[in-house]
């Protein structure tokens, strides 16, 4: 078994990795609980697959819970396994390895977590909206905003477990994630805040009314590779002085 496998069947045998995986049915409990009917659909999000998927995913992130969730998962992978010595059993392994393997494993369960997500959406789609509207895809009209939206979405999840990462290897699980939730409320607020919102990757789908499509998928990319970059560079910082 490789150290990637290793870590990865430990980090996914967690329980707070089950919890978070429970959110995967988010998707059902809109037009469950709103009672979806052909005269009261909403077309901005039942009219085609790619716009519901993106407000369910949307949700997950604007709720925080998930990101809470997520945080108690990347801090005890890190924090739980330097207080308790765990990691004293890697002593012989390449620390950047080791780091290297902790975030992919994490990174592995966001995508599980995203793809179960995804593919929840389309089962809705399928019982709740089809029979009513009929199947669409993609928009005709908002293609490109919702692509940035997904990336955007995407990259800030991303952000959000290195940073908790980072700050769970010399924090107390705690503060690492009183952290991640605070970066969660910040970069849902950022986008209303003039000035202070170009920072942040979510707010370029909201500007491709001023800047074309290229250019906004640049600046949200490029933003979000930087503080993953930095991110990454502090928590190896922090991992190369611990003691095991």
């Amino acid at each position: 078994m490789t150290l990637f496998s290793a870590i990865f069947t430990s980090v996914f045998k967690r329980r707070d990795v089950k919890i978070l995986l429970a959110f995967m049915v988010l998707p059902i409990l809109g037009p469950a609980l709103s009672g979806v009917s052909e005269s009261q659909l909403d077309l901005d999000i039942y009219g085609n697959f790619l716009s519901f998927m993106t407000s369910s995913l949307d949700l997950q992130f604007q709720l925080v819970l998930p990101a809470l969730i997520m945080g108690f998962i990347v801090s005890s992978v890190f924090q739980e396994e330097i207080a308790t010595g765990i990691l004293f059993l890697y002593k012989d392994i390449n620390r950047k390895r080791i780091l290297k393997a902790k975030l992919q494993s994490l990174y592995l369960v966001y995508a599980l977590y995203w793809l179960g997500t995804v593919v929840v959406s389309m089962l809705v789609y399928l019982v709740y909206v089809v029979p009513k509207a009929g199947f669409h895809f993609l928009p005709t009209d908002n293609l490109t905003q919702l692509v940035l939206q997904n990336i955007s979405n995407i990259c800030l999840n991303l952000i959000l477990i290195t940073l908790i990462a980072a700050v769970s290897i010399k924090k107390k699980t705690l503060m690492a994630v009183l952290l991640g939730v605070l970066f969660n409320c910040v970069a849902l607020t950022a986008p209303l805040l003039n000035g202070f919102r170009y920072v942040f990757p979510n707010t370029y789908p909201r500007l491709l009314d001023k800047i074309p499509f290229p250019v906004a998928l640049a600046m949200s990319l490029g933003i979000s590779l930087l503080y993953l970059a930095l991110a990454y560079v502090k928590a190896h910082q922090n991992f190369k002085k611990i003691e095991f």
